[in-house]
């Protein structure tokens, strides 16, 4: 049993458990403030997803995945090839570096999170970030014109860090329309929204949009 430490709705903890979905790896969604006192044995930067499995403690996505993908996949995520590997991790530190902080906090959380919590988003700043969002998912829409996904020829890690990521701006209205004049990320996410994977993993929102 894979336990994973996160927040009730969370794109790294989708991260998480869509590649323990592809793994066949039974897993529970354990909701946690991540500053809570007792989150820090788990992650000493307070911050989630952190896993346990097997007696192994864990955080940080990108150490996580692999190894779930490895040890109970066969490593089915990731490329032999040593330059497709070495793309998917690239993408993966797109996504975890640029992509998913810009679009997190400048959109997803003032657009979809602050309204639920009774509060008015600060107009200003989300149309502030507008042009760098568009041009992060531009770079992406690029990538996906050259290749069927953002490591090559296979789907991989990359893709689910990034699906998972695109999804959540796709829900903003400003997301949806920008990502409907990009037909290569068109394309591509619904290739990976047929996965039994990210079915299983959708969001109540995402199923209701």
């Amino acid at each position: 049993m894979l336990k994973i430490y996160v927040a009730q709705i969370s794109t790294y903890g989708r991260i998480v458990a869509t590649v323990a979905e592809e793994a066949g790896l039974t897993h529970e969604t354990i909701p946690t403030d991540s500053k809570a006192p007792e989150h820090r044995s788990r992650h000493p930067f307070m911050k989630t997803p952190a896993i346990e499995l097997d007696g192994v403690a864990m955080y940080e996505s990108a150490a996580i995945c692999p190894y779930i993908d490895d040890l109970y996949n066969d490593g089915a995520l990731q490329p032999d090839d040593p330059l497709a590997r070495a793309r998917m991790r690239q993408w993966m530190a797109v996504t975890d570096h640029y992509v998913f902080p810009l679009t997190e906090e400048r959109l997803v959380l003032p657009r979809l999170v602050v309204p639920m919590m009774g509060r008015q988003p600060r107009e200003d700043l989300i149309q502030d970030a507008l042009p760098a969002i568009h041009y992060y998912l531009q770079v992406v829409e690029n990538r996906l014109t050259e290749t069927p996904y953002l490591a090559g020829e296979m789907f991989s890690l990359a893709d689910i860090f990034m699906y998972c990521t695109m999804v959540a701006v796709s829900l903003t209205p400003e997301g949806k329309a920008m990502l409907a004049d990009m037909p290569a990320i068109t394309r591509w996410m619904a290739v990976c929204s047929a996965r039994p994977s990210l079915i299983a993993t959708r969001w109540p929102m995402e199923q209701a949009a």
